[in-house]
């Protein structure tokens, strides 16, 4: 349990999961606000938006400063 505690605080893909989950039922739930149901008929707009994560996890690697995971990380 220990190392995947420490995984997810050090990993980018988990940084990357992290915002997927968040921005994909932010999507859900904005569908459900205008049509009344959760239907996977508009599933392209669910992935684009999930996609649309790896933004911040790129912008941290690229960034020399970040301790985490950027480029300047041991």
């Amino acid at each position: 349990m220990q190392a995947f505690q420490g995984w997810l605080t050090t990993s980018p893909i988990a940084s990357w999961l992290r915002s997927f989950v968040a921005i994909v039922l932010t999507q859900a739930v904005a569908e459900w606000t205008t049509t009344g149901a959760f239907t996977f008929g508009n599933y392209q707009t669910w992935l684009l938006a999930g996609a649309v994560a790896i933004i911040p996890v790129i912008v941290r690697w690229l960034n020399p400063s970040d301790t985490a995971f950027g480029r300047g990380s041991k």
